[in-house]
């Protein structure tokens, strides 16, 4: 979560067992780029991964559809 408030943005990061840690930099500090650019480019990541999971998994139905057919 990226929030941006008069002279500062805000960061929170919300870990898998929900704890947050939040972070807070001046609005022309630069660092703030590339944490959200590495927040961007984790959800892509991550995005694409569940992306060919779904395609290994309908490939592998479809195969099984087939093996069954033959039998």
């Amino acid at each position: 979560c990226v929030e941006r408030t008069g002279k500062y943005i805000y960061f929170t990061i919300v870990t898998k067992d929900r704890k947050e840690i939040d972070f807070r930099c001046p609005d022309q500090s630069c660092w703030n780029a590339s944490i959200t650019m590495a927040l961007i480019d984790f959800q892509n990541k991550r995005a694409i991964q569940d992306f060919k999971s779904r395609q290994e998994m309908e490939q592998a139905a479809g195969t099984q559809e087939r093996r069954l057919a033959r039998a």
